[in-house]
């Protein structure tokens, strides 16, 4: 990822807060709020685990690319139930 100009990975959907966090760094950035939040984003609901589950999806592909293999404990339906906010 050494070209990625985005917010390094993992991220999480706290539902909670409705928001994304970075859990890169101690801090926690936000990445976005969801909609429902105090700040009315226009990012819905249904689409925060998706968004949350981009990194490690990004991860996941570049390492395939690179190796013709997912990473070791990566499987693609894991991938996708979290992008569906089933894990």
């Amino acid at each position: 990822m050494s070209n990625a100009k985005f917010t390094p990975g993992p991220w999480r959907f706290s539902s909670a807060h409705n928001d994304i966090t970075t859990t890169a760094n101690i801090k926690q950035d936000v990445i976005c709020d969801v909609e429902g939040s105090i700040y009315k984003s226009l990012v819905k609901p249904e689409n925060a685990h998706l968004i949350a589950a981009a990194p490690k999806m990004y991860e996941a592909l570049s390492y395939l690319n690179e190796n013709g293999e997912m990473p070791l404990g990566t499987t693609i339906d894991d991938l996708l139930a979290e992008a569906r906010g089933e894990s």
